[in-house]
């Protein structure tokens, strides 16, 4: 009992209790950092992958390793620099001794301790059974965490030691001497009476020598409004440290040009998050039981000047020209837009377009493909390519020649667009390297680039189309792509226009949503009005031309990585981009109105119904699904309370996907009933045979087990059953 009496009153859970009682917010980030080592927060967007596998210089290893160390270090010195300041005054005892802060930090380190234990935990299990990395690269990265974590402690401590004093020396200043003058320390006398009524009772502590000693040896000997002033030092030092933080931080974000500057996201994150704990800690010092109620007016206040002044950064589309009047956008804009004049002027268009693609492929009654492509970050990019890849090889290279139109959202639209630029460029399209191409991952550079550049100041300029942007995470993301790419994709549009009216390659049709009205955006360099032409021969107006609309603000200068990232706007990570319109148009991801690209697939089969029931054999549409069509019901699990409150969001999220599905099988079906045999459809599937949790992940990270899970999916007995029938198909002519 007396152990255990000695255990609970120990300064090491005495400090843990005064966390759980008046800390919360900083045990809250502590939560945050262990909840994503362990895949529990943000593994949808792949942030685990950054702090277990953090890349610096293009590479896993060492030096990304000791950079995280050095700011997981930090942020430890800040939680320990916050809770000083905030609650040391309840530990007098501390001010007796010497080097008082080492002290705290040491007795103050079991959440600091456990989540290294934890994190070199993660890593290990990660690297080995997940990236299957060699236990000695595995421990060289360990070494460089381990080295970057002492050498930022020795270092944080080396100057709050030389910066802080002893109580000798606070009570042979001067400054001492003026406290105990009562007419100008009421002040001091305030709090020591406060001290005294939150005096926590601790028996032990460890030494700076890792020993055991009592609380009682030296405190009774010693001034207690002196102790005070042990504790009222830090401050000076905290704010120095949260300065230099801060220019830690707008330098990374000015040179970030510089693949040195570039350090891992995580590290980045971990600062960020150190600056907000100091700051936190700072506000709740000063205003003390005002800090909340101070909080939630300051972010009132924001809230109004942001949307009475229109403040905030509007993400540009890249290549458009933002000077001069704005574009108007209203309803009578659209249905002009979607008239019939410009709707028979389209048609007229893709119908030479046809022609044109007919005689290039020297046949009477060529066979069409459609390829249509559904979103999934990189998951759905790597997966596309590797179906194009084997899907041309069963055709004898003639997958390309026979498609006319590509469709789809998001990450496989990216991969389609890449598979057909290989083939414009008469790439080896069975090569793997492509495939490495593709699966290179591009998440850290984005979530370095919103850390670091977007949430400050963005000091970086960039020319495209001959417009000047300034230099934020969309341009991040599309310039690591081209570079994993060697340069694919990064084109105007307009440098599509001719190849694909003269039936060189696949027209290819990028279609975001306009968050506005819901109405898509196709992005095209060819006129699309006729997507508008509904089976009654009406227009139903639910697209708009992006360069009809565009008109006078230069649109075949959009950049086209550009219009794929709006395609792929992924909630949080690449931007909403925000068109030159009145009122201004923001653009959301593709997949949100049609993410498998069916349905402009099939409108296309309706319009132009009458030309290929005449001039080709038959249509092929080639779809391309990241995810199992039919997927099992399983059984309803448990739901707690909190579950139970957010199912109804939850459960429209889940279901929206199968709406979609439901809704194309219905459409497809309508289409099929007026061509008959002359429409087939081919799906491929990505699922996982085994178990469905270690799907690949929705992000713009993939993993070395999720990029071979990913390549091993065509190997299924379904996939290799589609493919078996396309290759009967195309040997048929």
């Amino acid at each position: 009992m007396k152990i255990l009496n000695a255990i609970i009153h120990s300064f090491p859970i005495k400090l843990l209790l005064v966390h759980v009682k008046h800390n919360q917010f900083l045990l809250f980030y502590w939560a945050i950092l262990f909840a994503t080592v362990d895949g529990r927060f943000g593994k949808a967007l792949g942030l685990p992958f950054l702090f277990l596998d953090p890349i610096y210089l293009g590479k896993v290893g060492f030096w990304g390793f000791l950079i995280i160390g050095v700011a997981l270090a930090g942020f430890s010195m800040a939680f320990n620099i916050t809770s000083y300041i905030l609650d040391g005054f309840r530990f007098p005892f501390l001010g007796t001794l010497p080097k008082p802060f080492s002290h705290y930090c040491l007795n103050n380190g079991l959440i600091p301790l456990a989540f290294l234990a934890f994190y070199i935990h993660r890593v290990i299990t990660f690297q080995l059974n997940v990236e299957l990395y060699e236990n000695t690269r595995i421990i060289f990265g360990l070494l460089g965490l381990l080295s970057g974590y002492v050498l930022m402690l020795s270092f944080l401590f080396l100057y709050f030691t030389r910066t802080n004093r002893d109580i000798q020396k606070v009570l042979s200043s001067k400054a001492v001497r003026i406290a105990k003058n009562p007419a100008k320390n009421y002040n001091a006398f305030e709090k020591l009476r406060r001290l005294k009524k939150k005096k926590v009772k601790v028996l032990y502590y460890f030494s700076l020598n890792l020993k055991i000693h009592s609380t009682r040896r030296y405190e009774r000997y010693y001034d207690r409004i002196a102790i005070l002033g042990i504790f009222k030092q830090n401050q000076r030092n905290a704010i120095v440290v949260e300065m230099l933080l801060l220019v830690v931080l707008i330098g990374l974000g000015v040179f970030q040009t510089s693949p040195l500057f570039q350090i891992p996201a995580a590290s980045s994150a971990i600062l960020l998050m150190t600056m907000i704990v100091m700051a936190t800690g700072a506000l709740s010092y000063w205003l003390r039981s005002w800090v909340v109620t101070t909080v939630i007016g300051l972010f009132i206040l924001a809230n109004i000047l942001t949307s009475e002044f229109n403040l905030g950064y509007e993400y540009p589309a890249y290549g458009l020209d933002y000077s001069g009047p704005k574009t108007e956008y209203s309803l009578e804009v659209v249905e002009d837009l979607a008239s019939p004049e410009a709707i028979d002027k389209s048609k007229a268009h893709w119908i030479q377009m046809l022609e044109n693609w007919k005689a290039k492929t020297g046949e009477v009654k060529p066979r069409m493909t459609l390829i249509a492509v559904s979103g999934g970050g990189q998951r759905s990019a790597l997966w596309t390519v590797n179906v194009l890849k084997h899907a041309d090889s069963v055709s004898k290279g003639n997958l390309m020649k026979e498609t006319f139109l590509i469709t789809g959202a998001s990450g496989g639209l990216i991969g389609a667009a890449f598979f057909r630029d290989l083939y414009w460029e008469k790439r080896d399209l069975q090569s793997e390297e492509h495939l490495d191409e593709i699966g290179q991952e591009l998440l850290n550079p984005l979530i370095f680039s919103l850390l670091i550049n977007d949430i400050f100041y963005k000091a970086k300029h960039f020319e495209s189309g001959g417009q000047v942007y300034k230099r934020e995470r969309g341009y991040e993301f599309e310039s690591n792509l081209s570079n994993n790419l060697e340069g694919q994709l990064d084109r105007p549009i307009s440098a599509y226009q001719k190849a694909e009216f003269n039936g060189e390659i696949p027209a290819l049709l990028v279609s975001p949503l306009i968050t506005n009205d819901g109405r898509k955006l196709n992005i095209s360099p060819q006129p699309v009005a006729f997507l508008n032409l509904g089976p009654n021969g009406e227009s139903i107006t639910q697209g708009v031309d992006f360069r009809a609309l565009m008109k006078g603000k230069q649109p075949d200068s959009l950049r086209f990585l550009t219009a794929l990232r709006m395609s792929a706007t992924f909630p949080y990570v690449t931007p909403t981009i925000t068109l030159p319109t009145d009122p201004p148009i923001q653009i959301a991801d593709a997949g949100i109105s049609d993410n498998y690209g069916v349905v402009d697939a099939l409108v296309f089969v309706n319009v132009f119904k009458e030309w290929i029931l005449e001039n080709t054999s038959e249509v092929v549409l080639l779809t391309i699904r990241d995810s199992d069509k039919n997927e099992a019901l399983g059984p309803v699990e448990s739901k707690n309370f909190l579950e139970r409150a957010l199912s109804p969001i939850r459960s429209a999220y889940q279901s929206w996907d199968k709406v979609q599905t439901i809704k194309n099988d219905q459409f497809f079906e309508l289409t099929k009933a007026g061509m008959g045999n002359h429409l087939r459809r081919l799906e491929f599937e990505y699922t996982n045979a085994d178990d469905a949790s270690d799907r690949a992940s929705l992000s713009w990270r993939l993993t070395e087990i999720e990029k071979q899970n990913i390549l091993n999916a065509i190997h299924q007995k379904k996939n290799q059953k589609v493919l078996y029938r396309y290759s009967k198909a195309v040997s048929i002519q």
